[in-house]
């Protein structure tokens, strides 16, 4: 089973889709962690990488974008040796905010070979965690608007 966060912001769809699916910027976001996204930016078949650092101790979240629809769509499928899923990330208009947008993230993310264990527990700490990264990054799009 895959959780999801779903968001309401005043911003127009394209807007709010600039800042969920800046992934760089979700280093600000995702405690411990760095994304690297390629020199070209978001394209079909590209490589994203998270890296999560304790101490000397690092690991990377691998994901390629399998699904880019600019404005409206970005998914990404995870491909490292240390976590599984994928995430899918959509934003269309919000049918009770004329003008607004409807952020819909869903994932589903799991340890290799606990699938059973860890997925669960994903689902519980998913929406903790993404929510948070949501939240930040539609606010800071939402106060640079208003600027």
């Amino acid at each position: 089973m895959a959780f999801t966060v779903t968001r309401s912001t005043p911003l127009a769809a394209e807007r709010a889709f600039a800042a969920v699916s800046d992934l760089a910027e979700h280093t600000r976001h995702v405690p411990l962690t760095d994304v690297e996204v390629p020199e070209g930016g978001l394209a079909l078949g590209a490589e994203v990488v998270a890296w999560t650092r304790l101490g000397p101790l690092r690991a990377a979240d691998r994901m390629l974008v399998t699904a880019l629809e600019p404005g409206r769509r970005l998914r990404l499928v995870k491909t490292g040796r240390f976590l599984h899923g994928w995430a899918d990330i959509e934003v269309g208009p919000d049918p009770q905010a004329p003008g607004g947008s409807l952020v819909v993230w869903t994932e589903e993310i799991w340890l290799p070979g606990l699938r059973r264990l860890s997925r669960p527990l994903g689902d519980r700490i998913g929406p903790l965690l993404f929510g948070r990264v949501v939240d930040g990054l539609v606010r800071r799009a939402e106060s640079e608007a208003a600027r």
